[in-house]
C-alpha cells in the first residue's frame, strides 16, 4: 500500500481481469473490502461505493470493464453536496495496451448531457474531473457517465446525490409527512457574521431565529397539512432565500369505528353507537355498513349490508365464536374498518370478550416452531408447502414461522436466521415471494392451522434504508428519531441480556449481546411507532396471518419512559391496531412471563401480549432434570407450577399463556441436554405438552434432530433429517401429546393441580374438569416404576369433578389415551386410588369419567415432495379472506390437465370478471382477484371444466 500523507489516503494499483472474477459472486466484476487493524470483524465496505452485494456479506464490487469506471462521485454513500455547482468525478482505467478515447466521454446531469470532455480528463490519474455549468436545485439527482465503446458494448456508471446549497441553507431533508406538532429545523448561512433571520411559513407565518458561526436551528410548530418553509437572510443588502422544503403534518380525519354486542335473554344487539370522528360536528353524521361471516358456526341473517347504528338478532343457538364487521364512514369519505365477535357457551349464554380476550384456537393452542431453511434443503416457502398436512396430523394447530422479511445477507442454517431485517414489506428473495408465503398462509388455513411471524420490534437492521438515510444526513434526516442515539442511565433500567453499546460511528445504540448490525429502535418516536404499527397491520390484513411472535420484546418494554419500562409505547398500541382489525389474533411475546413483576407483559394486566416466555422452566427445570442419579423432580415440579404448592403458584390471569419448551430456536437441543438419549426426552415433554400455558414444539425435536451433531448453529438450525433415529420412538410420542391436548378438553385450561406418587421417579397431575378430568402421570427413572395417586371427589378440596360427585361404590374409568388401556376406578368415603406401573421415561395420559375414552390418531404417513401436485379430485375452496378487501384468493384443486374457466359474478348473474380461461395441468392452482374497482357486496365465484363445475359466494367489504 502507499500512503498519500498530503490527502491521508491509502491506496494500491491492482491489476484485474476485463469481465471480472470467473469465480466471483458478482457476474463481470470483483468483489472487495477494507480491513483496519487486521482484526476478522474489522472488515468495511468502501465508503464511496453504493454497489454492495448483499448475498454475500455487503461486498464492494466493481464491474471491470474497458474501460472500467469507479467512483463515480458524488453519490449516495458521500453524503450531502454542500454546493449548487459540485465536482462530478469518475477514475476511467483502460485495459493494458489500449488507450481512452476520451471523444467517447459523455456525462448526464439528471435530462441534461455535456460532450467533448476530453479536457477534464488527467491522462495520468485516469481522474475525470468536472464542474457542473448549471446551478443545480437542492434535492435529489442523477448522473450518468459513459466512458467508451467496445466491441458494441457502452460502458457508463450511474450514481444519484443529495443537493443543499445556498447562501442561505434549511439543511432538514425533505419532503416528508410526521405526525408530530412541530419540528426542529436545520440550517446554515455562508456570512458568519449574520446572526438574525427568519424562517417563513407558508409564506405568511415568519419566526426570528438567532444564528450562531453561520448555524441556526429553530423548532417549527407545525399546522396540518402542507408546510412550505423557506429561509430568509440579509445577504449585501438584499434577501436572500433558501430552497423551500416542505413539511407534511398528518392529521387524522377518519372516524373510529366502535363495534360492540348487548346480549339479552334471545337477542343480541350489534352497535356501533359508540363509534366516533375527530372532527367537530361529523359524528352525528355517520354512517355504517355491515357484514357477518360466513365461515361463523350457523348463519344469521339480517346483518349484511345492513346501515342501521344497530342491528338486533336472534341469539344463535350454536355454540361457538360469531364474528362481524362494521365499516364506518363520515361525509368526506373517510372511513374505518372494526371487527368483533361474541361467543355463544355450550350453556347457550352469550360472552363477549375483551381486547385481553384470547379466541378459542388460542385456548387450545399447539405450537410449532417453522424455520424455512432448516424444513428442507432448498430452503424455500413452496418447499415446505408439503410439511403443512404432516403438522395437521401431528396435531398441531399454530404455526410460528421465523423472520421471512427481506435481510441484510441471505438467511442460511448458520447465524443468518432472519432477525436482521432490511426490508419489512418484502419476504426474502431465497424465500421466494410475497404470493408464496401468502399462498402459505392460506394454505394453513385451508388445513385448520393457524400463522404467526416472527419481527423485530426491538431493532432493524443497521443496512435498513432509514439507517442508511441518518448515516448521510444525520439529524436532518427525517427518521433520526426512529432509532435510539444515547445510551440511558436511568438507574432503573437494566437491560435483559446485555448492556447498551454505541456504534463506531456512535451514531447509534444496540445491545452488546447481540451485534452492532442490530440498531435499538425507538418506539417512543410517535413517526416511528406509526410506521412500524402499519407494518405490523399490513401482514394481518394483506397477507392474512393471525398474529406475532415478537422478537426481543423486552427491550421496548424497558426502554420506555426513559428506562423506567412500561408497554405505553409498544405494547399497549400495538395490540390495540391490531385487534382493532382482528380480534382473534395471538400476540406472543420474547420476555419473561414467570416471576414477580412480569405480570405487566400480559393483557390481563393491561400490557400488550397474549403469551410470554416461562424461562425459569427450561433453564431451571427442564435442563438440569438429569444432572442427577436420581432426576430433579422436585425442582421441575416446581417451575411447572410457578411457585410452591400443590396448585399454580401463580397465574397472571386467565388469558395469560406461558410460553412452555424443550428448545427452541434459540436454545440448545434438548436431545443434546440429555447426551443423546431419545428416551429421557419423553417424560418431560409429557409434562410440559400437557401442562397449563402454551406448547411449543421446534421442528426437528419430534424425530429427535441434533442427536451427535457437534456443530452448535448445525445442530439448532440445520437441515432436518426426517429420518432421524430418534422417529420411529419420538415422532409416535409427540403426535400422542398434541392429539390429546387437541382432543380433550381440559388440557386447555389455566388449572393445574400436582398429586403426590409416593416415588421420587414420577410426577403426576391432574387437570380437573366437569367429567372429563385429565390425569397425566410420567416416569423419569431409567427403569419401571410404580405409583399410587390419590383421587379425591367429595369432601375437603376436591381434585377431580364427577356428576353429583364421586359416588361410592360407583365403578368410574381412567382411559388410558397414551397407552389405550382403561383402568377401573371406585370411590370409598370420596377418595379412590389409581395405580400404574410405568416402563423407564414412561408416561400415562388419563382421562376420568363415568364413561371410556379413546384417542384417534390419524395416520401420518411420510412427506412427499410435492402431495398435492396430483389430486385424486377435482374441488373448488372457499376464498380467504372472506369478507375481503380489496383482495382475496381463490385455489382450485384439478384432477386431470383440462380447459378450466374460473369467473366471477355480482348477484344479478351478470360476468364481472374473468380470472382463468386456459388449459391448465392438474395439480392445486390459486388466483388472486383484485376488487378495488368493484363495489361492496355479495358476488359468486365459478369454476367449469368438462367435467366439473362449481360455484361459491364471496364477500367484498369497503
Amino acid at each position: 500500500m502507499t500512503h498519500d500523507a498530503v490527502n491521508g489516503l491509502w491506496y494500491r494499483w491492482e491489476r484485474l481481469q476485463v469481465g471480472g472474477d470467473p469465480g466471483g459472486g458478482v457476474p463481470g466484476a470483483y468483489q472487495y473490502k477494507f480491513n483496519e487493524n487486521g482484526c476478522n470483524t474489522c472488515w468495511t465496505s468502501d465508503p464511496l461505493n453504493p454497489r454492495m452485494n448483499g448475498a454475500d456479506n455487503g461486498n464492494s464490487y466493481v464491474y471491470v470493464t474497458n474501460p472500467t469506471i469507479s467512483y463515480l462521485l458524488p453519490n449516495s454513500r458521500s453524503g450531502a453536496v454542500a454546493t449548487s455547482t459540485p465536482v462530478i468525478s469518475a477514475y476511467a482505467m483502460p485495459a493494458l495496451s489500449t488507450q481512452i478515447d476520451t471523444s467517447m466521454f459523455i456525462l448526464k446531469i439528471d435530462t441534461t448531457t455535456y460532450t467533448n470532455l476530453g479536457v477534464y480528463f488527467d491522462s495520468t490519474s485516469r481522474l475525470f474531473s468536472f464542474v457542473s455549468p448549471n446551478i443545480l436545485t437542492n434535492g435529489t439527482h442523477t448522473l450518468r457517465f459513459t466512458a467508451g465503446t467496445l466491441d458494441g458494448h457502452t460502458y457508463s456508471d450511474t450514481a444519484s446525490f443529495y443537493v443543499q446549497a445556498g447562501f442561505i441553507q434549511l439543511l432538514n431533508r425533505a419532503p416528508f409527512a410526521t405526525l408530530k406538532t412541530d419540528w426542529i429545523i436545520n440550517g446554515s448561512v455562508s456570512d458568519t457574521s449574520i446572526h438574525s433571520l427568519k424562517i417563513i411559513r407558508n409564506g405568511v407565518d415568519t419566526f426570528a431565529v438567532t444564528a450562531s458561526g453561520g448555524a441556526f436551528s429553530y423548532d417549527i410548530p407545525l399546522v396540518d397539512g402542507s408546510n412550505v418553509l423557506k429561509g430568509v437572510a440579509d445577504s449585501s443588502g438584499a434577501s436572500a432565500f433558501s430552497s423551500p422544503i416542505t413539511i407534511t403534518k398528518i392529521v387524522n380525519h377518519a372516524p373510529t369505528a366502535v363495534l360492540a354486542f348487548f346480549p339479552s335473554s334471545g337477542t343480541v344487539t350489534l352497535s356501533a353507537t359508540s363509534s366516533t370522528d375527530p372532527d367537530t360536528g361529523q359524528t352525528a353524521l355517520l354512517t355504517y355498513s355491515w357484514s357477518v361471516d360466513s365461515s361463523n358456526p350457523s348463519a344469521v341473517t339480517g346483518v349484511n349490508g345492513s346501515t342501521n347504528s344497530s342491528i338486533n338478532i336472534a341469539k344463535p343457538s350454536v355454540p361457538g365464536e360469531y364474528y362481524f364487521g362494521l365499516i364506518v364512514s363520515d361525509p368526506d369519505g373517510n372511513k374505518d374498518t372494526t371487527r368483533n365477535y361474541f361467543i355463544v357457551e355450550p350453556n347457550g349464554s352469550v360472552s363477549v370478550p375483551t381486547l385481553a380476550s384470547n379466541p378459542t384456537w388460542v385456548n387450545q393452542g399447539r405450537m410449532y416452531l417453522m424455520f424455512f431453511k432448516s424444513m428442507t434443503s432448498a430452503g424455500t416457502i413452496n418447499a415446505a408447502l408439503p410439511y403443512l398436512d404432516y403438522i395437521k396430523n401431528m396435531g398441531y394447530n399454530i404455526i410460528w414461522v421465523m423472520p421471512v422479511m427481506k435481510n441484510a445477507y441471505p438467511m442460511n442454517n448458520g447465524s443468518g436466521t432472519g432477525y436482521d431485517i432490511t426490508d419489512f414489506y418484502n419476504v426474502a428473495p431465497e424465500y421466494g415471494t410475497n404470493a408464496d408465503f401468502q399462498n402459505f398462509v392460506a394454505q394453513a388455513h385451508a388445513r385448520g392451522i393457524k400463522v404467526i411471524l416472527d419481527v423485530t420490534p426491538n431493532h432493524t437492521s443497521s443496512s435498513h434504508p432509514f439507517v442508511n438515510d441518518i448515516r448521510l444526513f444525520r439529524q436532518n434526516s427525517a427518521y433520526w428519531g426512529f432509532y435510539q442515539h444515547t445510551k440511558i442511565t436511568n438507574p432503573n433500567y437494566h437491560p435483559n441480556v446485555t448492556p447498551e453499546e454505541y456504534t463506531s460511528d456512535s451514531l447509534f445504540v444496540y445491545y452488546s449481546g447481540y451485534s452492532d448490525a442490530l440498531l435499538n429502535y425507538n418506539w417512543s418516536d410517535i413517526d416511528a411507532r406509526a410506521y412500524m404499527t402499519n407494518v405490523y397491520k399490513w401482514w394481518v390484513q394483506y397477507m392474512g396471518i393471525d398474529g406475532y411472535r415478537m422478537d426481543s420484546y423486552w427491550g421496548p418494554h424497558d426502554r420506555a419512559n426513559g428506562g423506567n419500562g412500561g408497554e405505553n409505547e409498544m405494547g399497549d398500541p400495538v395490540r390495540a391496531a391490531l385487534k382493532h382489525i382482528r380480534p382473534d389474533i395471538l400476540l406472543l411475546g420474547e420476555t419473561s412471563g414467570t416471576g414477580g413483576g412480569t405480570e405487566v407483559n400480559y393483557a390481563d394486566h393491561s400490557g400488550g401480549v397474549d403469551a410470554a416466555y416461562d424461562w425459569n422452566l427450561i433453564f431451571n427445570g427442564i435442563q438440569p432434570v438429569y444432572n442427577n442419579s436420581i432426576p430433579a423432580t422436585a425442582t421441575l415440579n416446581q417451575n411447572i407450577l410457578n411457585g410452591s404448592g400443590p396448585a399454580m403458584g401463580y397465574l397472571p390471569g386467565t388469558n395469560s399463556y406461558f410460553l412452555r419448551f424443550l428448545e427452541d430456536q434459540d436454545e440448545e437441543r434438548i436431545i443434546h441436554v440429555y447426551g443423546d438419549n431419545y428416551s429421557k426426552e419423553m417424560p418431560t415433554s409429557t409434562v410440559v405438552n400437557l401442562s397449563v400455558g402454551l406448547p411449543l414444539v421446534y421442528s426437528g425435536q419430534e424425530v429427535g434432530w441434533g442427536a451427535g451433531i457437534s456443530d452448535f448453529d448445525q445442530r439448532r438450525r440445520g437441515v432436518i433429517n426426517w429420518n432421524s433415529a430418534g422417529k420411529p420412538l419420538l415422532t409416535p410420542h409427540y403426535q400422542k401429546l398434541a392429539q390429546i391436548r387437541k382432543q380433550f378438553g381440559p388440557f386447555w385450561s389455566q388449572t393445574q393441580t400436582n398429586v403426590g406418587t409416593g416415588n421420587g421417579y414420577v410426577l403426576a397431575y391432574i387437570r380437573p374438569m366437569a367429567n372429563l378430568n385429565g390425569i397425566m402421570i410420567a416416569n423419569f427413572g431409567s427403569g419401571p416404576q410404580s405409583a399410587t395417586i390419590t383421587l379425591t371427589g367429595t369432601g375437603g378440596t376436591p381434585n377431580v369433578f364427577l356428576p353429583g360427585g364421586a359416588q361410592d361404590g360407583k365403578t368410574y374409568y381412567a382411559s388410558d389415551l397414551y397407552n389405550d388401556t382403561t383402568y377401573n376406578v371406585v370411590f370409598s368415603s370420596g377418595t379412590a386410588s389409581l395405580s400404574v406401573t410405568l416402563p423407564a421415561f414412561g408416561s400415562a395420559v388419563l382421562i376420568l369419567s363415568d364413561t371410556t375414552h379413546t384417542l384417534e390418531m390419524p395416520l401420518l404417513t411420510g412427506v412427499k415432495n410435492n402431495p398435492s401436485s396430483h389430486p385424486l379430485t377435482y374441488s373448488l375452496e372457499q376464498n380467504y379472506p372472506n369478507p375481503f378487501n380489496p383482495s382475496t384468493q381463490i385455489q382450485y384443486s384439478l384432477k386431470e390437465r383440462t380447459l378450466a374457466t374460473l369467473k366471477i359474478y355480482d348477484v344479478l348473474g351478470r360476468e364481472v370478471a374473468t380470472l382463468v380461461n386456459s388449459v391448465q395441468t392438474s395439480g392445486d392452482h390459486r388466483v388472486v382477484w383484485d376488487a378495488s374497482r368493484q363495489p361492496s357486496g355479495v358476488y359468486f365465484y365459478r369454476l367449469t371444466t368438462a367435467s366439473f363445475t362449481a360455484t361459491k359466494k364471496l364477500v367484498l367489504v369497503k
